[in-house]
């Protein structure tokens, strides 16, 4: 019997190795060729600090230029060819570059130590647990099959991909932000490994970047020189320091009649800690990270010597801006908005710095002209119509207040009936505005505690220095994400990704402020005194509590549920067990570009109605199992990610009846594939047909077969 965790584990730990070929090896050669900084005078861990840095700015919109021009192919050997050069250059340095086992130091062993211990946690955070023959999964496949199936649909169909959720009849173009997935399919093509083991990889890499990211930051934008080693790893430490959500958390426990699968549920619009942000969505994350590398560039850049310098500059800052679009719409806009507010601010303050502005818009400029193409994509005419028939929205953002807080808490109340029926909206809001500041000290925490504290003292800092400047930029990102929201779905990603811009800056001066509370020789930038110290320390404290008990209920929820009779997830660890098996029984007699479907539908709808139910994780299970093409893989139509909605209707009506009871016969189901083009059609015991002996399911000639779960063939398939 197979092993499905062992597999997982050696494939993810070979895709954390392939992923240096697209995340480390393209920004050192670009490094070196430009000699940005002085690059080639640099030291080999300096030097990697900054091929990270632009590697995660180059590669995402390289790799799908490459692809969407020259092939997928051509861009996976475009990889290989950059890292024939990254080796040459590492031969022509190995005398300057030379290591020895005296010159391992402490540090270098801590840093390699840190990297093997964050690998082993991402890769045990999102493998399945095989026990027997059941599979515990993590909270986190919720929203990460998605990402396995873009992912596989561009190694499938190449850049731009196919949308996989959605096929009704033919292929529908992805009109999305899927740069990221260009980036894990080109590692999964490389390494032989498989989309999900890729994308593992990519939130181990997406959390090097931000080690990277923050080390280049206390160096170079802070301007610490003193204990910089010490300030780093304070900066990276405070990844695992949250907000103080344990505390609503908490008493969810004992409100719900359910467990929530992540700490961040207890928010209507959370903003998620780090360590949550890394393992659900290493795209948007990889975005952030473009934009600060973009920003760092043109910061750095007020003092570079030489118009080459600058130009070089202005270029890589370009190449980020426009990887940022691509890996996350919503970062990359936020980015812009947040740009906008800079320039403004730059050319109020000093008029001397009309050309630090004039920088931050070409590369604005130059940025969009790289990203053309893809905006063309996303802007065709029939992306609107589609957009805006199946979403009903038909703009992509709205002002509105965020609801941190669930508003229904005040305008519930008895006293506020009679309002609730005249002015419902006006309430609603009132509510939001009351509640947005004590949510906000909820969601913040400790770096709430260090806006307060430089907000205070922020005249004792430089109008352009680095405290302010990150204090206006974490209050403008702070407005955005509080007061504008996206519409295309019913969640607000805007507002969810949009907040990591001031998170980070929030960041950077948390890691500011402790540095000089305890390394020898910083000046205080805020005074220690007592009250605020310990104000300080035990919202740090309780915002690791926090982390901890995020990243352990992500792991465990899925066996407590499992463990409850009546919880509805008994069953689901050996079903989702057998429907992976099955898939994999599958990939041994059917092509990989054969079309599947399954049922998206709840045949118990409403059974959990405060949390996710069991039967959506299912679902997901199988999105992330199926590895190919998918007729309609939800229940809500996935034309959104592209494809002409007007075929919405009939898929959805024809497949819910494919499933329910009465039964359906084999001729019916064969009439249902040649309509939309499927090829194998999958059924469990979770599914009311399964109990039919004389329906379709039962008597349709069998793929792949386990006890609890068929793989069904249509007539005519090879």
């Amino acid at each position: 019997m197979s092993n499905f965790t062992l597999q997982d584990v050696a494939g993810s730990a070979v895709a954390v190795v392939v992923f240096a070929l697209a995340l480390y090896v393209p920004g050192y050669v670009l490094g070196y060729a430009a000699n940005l900084f002085g690059f080639r005078k640099m030291s080999f861990c300096e030097r990697s600090l900054w091929a990270i840095a632009f590697s995660f700015a180059v590669t995402p919109i390289a790799g799908y230029l490459a692809g969407r021009y020259a092939g997928f192919n051509a861009a996976c050997g475009l990889l290989l060819g950059i890292a024939l050069v990254w080796l040459v250059l590492l031969w022509r340095d190995r005398h300057q570059l030379a290591w020895s086992r005296i010159a391992w130091s402490r540090s270098e062993t801590a840093i390699a130590c840190a990297a093997l211990a964050w690998v082993a946690f991402v890769v045990f955070s999102l493998v399945d647990i095989q026990v027997g023959h059941k599979l515990y999964f993590s909270v986190v496949l919720d929203d990460q099959t998605y990402r396995v199936a873009f992912t596989d649909s561009v190694l499938r169909t190449g850049v731009p991909p196919a949308n996989p959720l959605y096929f009704p009849g033919h292929s529908q173009p992805m009109r999305y932000y899927y740069f990221w997935y260009v980036v894990c399919a080109m590692a999964a093509r490389i390494g032989h490994v498989t989309a999900r083991q890729a994308f593992i990889a990519s939130s181990a890499w997406a959390g090097f970047g931000m080690a990277a990211i923050l080390a280049l930051y206390v160096r170079h934008f802070l301007g610490v020189v003193e204990g910089v080693r010490r300030q780093t790893w304070i900066a990276i430490a405070l990844l695992a320091v949250t907000g103080a959500d344990l505390l609503p958390a908490i008493g969810n426990i004992f409100l719900q009649t359910a467990l929530n699968g992540d700490m961040e549920w207890w928010s209507n619009d959370q903003i998620s800690s780090w360590a949550d942000s890394l393992l659900w969505v290493p795209h948007h994350v990889s975005s952030l990270l473009c934009c600060l590398v973009a920003f760092l560039l043109l910061w750095m850049g007020r003092t570079a010597a030489g118009r080459w310098q600058r130009v070089s500059l202005i270029a890589v800052a370009a190449t980020a801006v426009a990887s940022s679009f691509g890996l996350s719409i919503y970062v990359g806009f936020g980015f812009a908005l947040l740009m906008l507010a800079w320039v403004a601010r730059l050319i109020v303050s000093r008029p001397r710095n009309l050309a630090l502005a004039l920088q931050v818009m070409a590369a604005g400029i130059l940025g969009a002209l790289l990203l053309t193409p893809f905006l063309a994509e996303l802007l065709s005419a029939s992306s609107r119509s589609d957009l805006s028939s199946h979403t009903g929205a038909t703009h992509l953002f709205a002002f509105s207040i965020r609801r941190l807080i669930d508003p229904a808490l005040l305008t519930g109340l008895p006293i506020f009936a009679s309002w609730n029926s005249a002015h419902p909206v006006l309430l609603d809001q009132a509510a939001r505005l009351l509640l947005l500041l004590p949510g906000l000290a909820l969601e913040l925490g400790f770096y709430g505690a260090v806006l307060w504290f430089y907000g205070r003292h922020r005249k004792r800092y430089s109008a352009d220095g680095p405290q302010r400047t990150a204090l206006y930029l974490a209050g403008c990102g702070l407005l955005l994400a509080l007061f504008v929201r996206s519409t295309v779905i019913g969640n607000n990603d805007f507002g969810y990704r949009v907040a990591m811009l001031p998170q980070f800056f929030l960041l950077v001066l948390a890691a500011d402020l402790l540095g000089s509370w305890w390394i020898e020789g910083r000046n205080a930038v805020v005074l220690p005194m007592a009250g605020r110290r310990r104000l300080a320390y035990g919202l740090i404290v309780l915002g690791i509590a926090g982390t901890v008990y995020q990243m352990v209920l992500l792991r465990v929820f899925i066996p407590l549920e499992a463990g409850r009779p009546d919880s509805g997830f008994s069953g689901l660890p050996a079903q989702v067990f057998e429907a992976r098996t099955a898939f994999a029984e599958l990939d041994k007699v059917a092509s990989r570009s054969a079309i599947v479907e399954f049922n998206p539908y709840d045949p118990h709808p409403g059974i959990r109605g405060d949390v996710i139910p069991p039967y959506a994780f299912y679902a997901r299970s199988l999105i992330m199992n199926a590895n190919r093409q998918m007729v309609s893989a939800d229940s809500r139509c996935p034309a959104q990610f592209g494809g002409e909605s007007q075929f919405c209707a009939a898929i959805e009506s024809s497949t819910q009846r494919l499933y329910e009871l009465p039964a359906e016969s084999a001729q019916w189901a064969e009439q249902y594939c040649r309509q939309f083009g499927a090829d194998y059609l999958a059924v469990g015991e979770m599914d009311s047909v399964w109990s039919d002996a004389s329906a379709w399911a039962a008597t349709l000639p069998s793929g792949a077969s386990e006890p609890g779960f068929r793989i069904v063939r249509c007539s005519g398939t090879h």
